[in-house]
């Protein structure tokens, strides 16, 4: 099995459409007409949940003028934030089929269908024309990709001048991980994890100029962990894989990163 088919394998367990409705149903709302907020960041799988996608989305600029790509949508959580929350048009490109049906079915049941479309397929191998959107977003997906030379060229060649692409994700900051499971890896066989001057040389690489970059403050993090680990958080994630991932925050071996670049 190659890395692509193992990363969809972890993600996709079964049935966390079906356990996501039935806790919208506890909750007291309608499973088949309900607002992203009914669900409570289940369906943000990033640290920090739903204000860190608006943060992102404030930093980047993006508008109701922006056809955006999120590589790597997962559950579709930051698509629709962005759609209902800024507007924008937005094409969620997922590796793990589960996930693609389960967050069309999300989007069509929290009435954003008409912005929010999702397609099956690899980030290192974008199913897109050239020069196709105006702004792109990555959301702790590149831990998964080993070739991030591929994944920016890819990210540049989809993207127009002029356009951003705000990264969101785990970087090593020192040291090595040792500790699995993770949120995105049972083992070190799919996890690779890199600096931000990694990020930044591949994305110089892909055209890219890089505009700001700021990590994430350690106890932010760590509160959102430590709430996740309670049964707030996201859906699907076991408890051991918050707690390595918080060891390795504390530790200073990793940390939330966020990126923004621009195709000039």
């Amino acid at each position: 099995m190659g890395i692509e088919e193992s990363v969809a394998a972890h993600y996709g367990r079964g049935r966390i459409e079906e356990q996501i409705l039935a806790k919208i149903a506890a909750s007291g709302n309608d499973p088949e007409h309900f607002d992203i907020a009914d669900l409570h960041g289940m369906d943000q799988l990033h640290v920090g949940g739903a204000a860190a996608t608006s943060l992102v989305a404030e930093r980047a600029g993006i508008n109701a003028s922006h056809r955006v790509l999120d590589i790597g949508s997962g559950l579709g959580g930051v698509s629709r934030h962005l759609a209902r929350h800024f507007g924008a048009t937005v094409h969620g490109l997922e590796l793990t089929a589960e996930f693609v049906a389960a967050a069309t079915s999300l989007t069509r049941r929290t009435g954003l269908a008409e912005l929010v479309e999702f397609t099956h397929g690899s980030a290192l191998s974008m199913p897109f024309e050239n020069d196709s959107f105006d702004a792109a977003v990555l959301f702790h997906v590149g831990m998964n990709i080993q070739d991030k030379d591929t994944l920016f060229a890819e990210a540049a060649r989809v993207l127009r001048p002029g356009s951003v692409l705000a990264i969101y994700e785990v970087m090593l900051m020192g040291g090595d991980v040792e500790e699995y499971p993770l949120p995105w890896a049972e083992t070190a066989a799919t996890s690779f994890p890199q600096p931000p001057l990694a990020y930044s040389d591949a994305l110089a690489q892909a055209g890219f100029s890089v505009d700001f970059e700021a990590k994430v403050p350690l106890a932010e993090a760590a509160k959102f962990l430590e709430q996740s680990m309670a049964g707030g958080g996201p859906q699907g994630v076991q408890n051991i894989q918050f707690a390595n991932l918080l060891a390795a925050f504390r530790a200073g071996v990793l940390a939330p990163v966020e990126i923004y670049a621009h195709m000039p």
